[in-house]
């Protein structure tokens, strides 16, 4: 092979250096370009001539320079950047994206999207459309309008508190019952027979009845004992007070109950105590009372989509016992019938609901000739999904319907699988289509054609094509992009030794030449 050998070995590791330096260049060059994949080069000796058979059968061969075998793309997912953008998305995980250049479909890593003049999402550094699922491509409705749907159903969802801390209610609850030797007393158990009268009453004896009606007017009335009297002429005395605004009952729970007689006002106050000069005395401050009145509201669309707002009003009954009445400004309409109650939501000792009576309905909206029905649902009976009654914090309720208003285009959302979602004004979130994915066999076998694109060959294979999160399908990160997965310091590193195999490489062949030129010289 001669000196020549040498010379043409070294011409080779510049080559070959100089292709190692190109290839660091650009992965320094695109160390900020959003889904770029780092390349290495990876280096090959050339084919050896055998000079000769050695004595013990070995070939001896000189080796003819290097080459470089092969340039692979590292495709390991880069890190995610956020860019808040609903319209950035990445790929966390194997896959591409697809896109249409009229005449081909072409893929790539970065979901720098952007919606064009004619509301078609691109890319928008090719301006190439964006394919969906279908192969279709993907059409963002800006335009777009959402009819009004009526409200059908309300659910109720909250607690009400089971103790009675109002002193003012529309409904009044005896704190704790009457009783006849720990029994609940009924209406004809006599007043000297109840386990708190301490001192029997003699006849005159007086019991004071004061408080407030319901509408706030000042109660003040006395009952007097005769021989005999049981809880039936207390509480009749009761009723005299309050003259038909409120009235009074004893319960199966040996309780009296003052509920006012028009909903609504919830003034209404009860005291009983005994007249200091009389002879039998009970301990009445173990029998106060007390009520629960809890208000909330909701919005309720009718037909053609307008909104209502109509006032919910729960009031405590008795004991796990409540009415839901229902109100709304005479503007927005009536209710059917007057009827605008509903009746015995129960509830069991530990705080579930039980039952309730009918659970729907009728508006009468102004301008609409039809009825609507509304079912109010309070959650399943002995669970938890809806409203129960419990003491250990306050009155809370939560509602939630199916009806919406009119509603036009808002923005949109792409979740993890890939799923585009439109959001409208009226709350209502819509699902479009769901972007496509494609996967390959052979990552490096793909064509790099710029712009962050690729292309198929026969190399790769044919696309897989799936949606995130199935199979091998990588999920989607909305509002963020890829970055380059190029590493700085091992670029920087494989940077000094392409110099320094280019530098050994121009020695060799400064060194065959000095050695040739001691060669020409041995003529002189």
């Amino acid at each position: 092979m001669g000196f020549g050998g040498a010379l043409y070995s070294g011409v080779s590791g510049i080559r070959a250096h100089q292709r190692m330096l190109d290839i660091i260049g650009n992965n320094l060059a695109n160390i900020n370009t959003y889904g770029f994949k780092s390349s290495r080069l990876l280096f090959s000796d050339m084919l050896s001539q055998t000079m000769a058979i050695g004595a013990n059968g070995n070939t001896m061969q000189v080796g003819k320079g290097v080459k470089f075998a092969s340039i692979s793309s590292d495709f390991r997912t880069g890190d995610m950047e956020t860019t808040t953008n609903p319209l950035d998305v990445a790929i966390d995980g194997e896959g591409f994206f697809v896109v249409n250049g009229g005449s081909q479909d072409f893929f790539t890593r970065v979901g720098a999207f952007d919606i064009d003049s004619n509301n078609y999402l691109i890319d928008s550094t090719t301006q190439y459309n964006v394919l969906d699922v279908n192969s279709n491509n993907i059409i963002i409705p800006k335009d777009s309008t959402v009819s009004g749907k009526a409200t059908s159903k309300i659910d109720l969802k909250g607690n009400l508190n089971a103790k009675d801390i109002k002193e003012e209610a529309e409904v009044l609850i005896m704190d704790n019952i009457l009783a006849e030797g720990g029994t609940a007393a009924t209406t004809a158990t006599e007043l000297n027979d109840l386990d708190t009268n301490t001192t029997d009453y003699v006849a005159g004896d007086i019991i004071r009845i004061s408080g407030t009606q319901s509408d706030g007017t000042t109660v003040s009335a006395t009952y007097t004992y005769a021989a005999g009297d049981t809880v039936a002429e207390l509480i009749a005395a009761i009723n005299t007070a309050y003259s038909g605004d409120a009235t009074a009952s004893l319960d199966a729970s040996g309780k009296i109950i003052l509920k006012a007689d028009t909903s609504g006002n919830d003034k209404l106050t009860l005291d009983l105590t005994d007249n200091g000069s009389n002879t039998g005395k009970t301990t009445w401050t173990e029998h106060t009372f007390g009520g629960s009145t809890y208000t909330s509201s909701v919005n309720i669309f009718d037909t053609q989509g307008t909104q209502h707002t109509v006032s919910l009003r729960f009031t405590k009954q008795m004991d796990n016992k409540w009415d839901l009445t229902a109100s709304m400004d005479s503007k927005d309409g009536t209710f059917a019938s007057s009827d605008n109650t509903i009746t015995g939501i129960t509830f069991n000792n530990d705080g579930t609901f039980s039952a309730s009576g009918d659970t729907t309905l009728q508006f009468k909206f102004n301008g609409i000739s039809t009825t609507q029905s509304v079912i109010f649902d309070p959650g399943t009976s002995g669970k938890k999904d809806g409203i129960i009654q419990n003491g250990s914090y306050g009155s809370s309720i939560d509602t939630s319907q199916d009806g919406y208003g009119f509603g036009k285009y808002d923005s949109l959302s792409i979740d993890s699988a890939g799923t585009i979602k439109i959001k409208y004004t009226n709350g209502i979130i819509e699902e479009l289509t769901t972007l496509k994915l494609a996967l390959f066999n052979n990552l490096n076998g793909l064509n790099k054609v710029g712009n962050n694109l690729y292309e198929q060959t026969a190399s790769s294979g044919e696309a897989i094509y799936a949606s995130a999160n199935s199979g091998r399908a990588g999920s989607i990160r909305s509002g963020a992009l890829e970055g380059s997965n190029v590493d700085m310091a091992t670029e920087l590193t494989s940077l000094i030794t392409a110099q320094r195999g280019f530098q050994l490489n121009t020695k060799v062949i400064t060194t065959a030449d000095e050695i040739l030129a001691e060669v020409v010289n041995l003529k002189r």
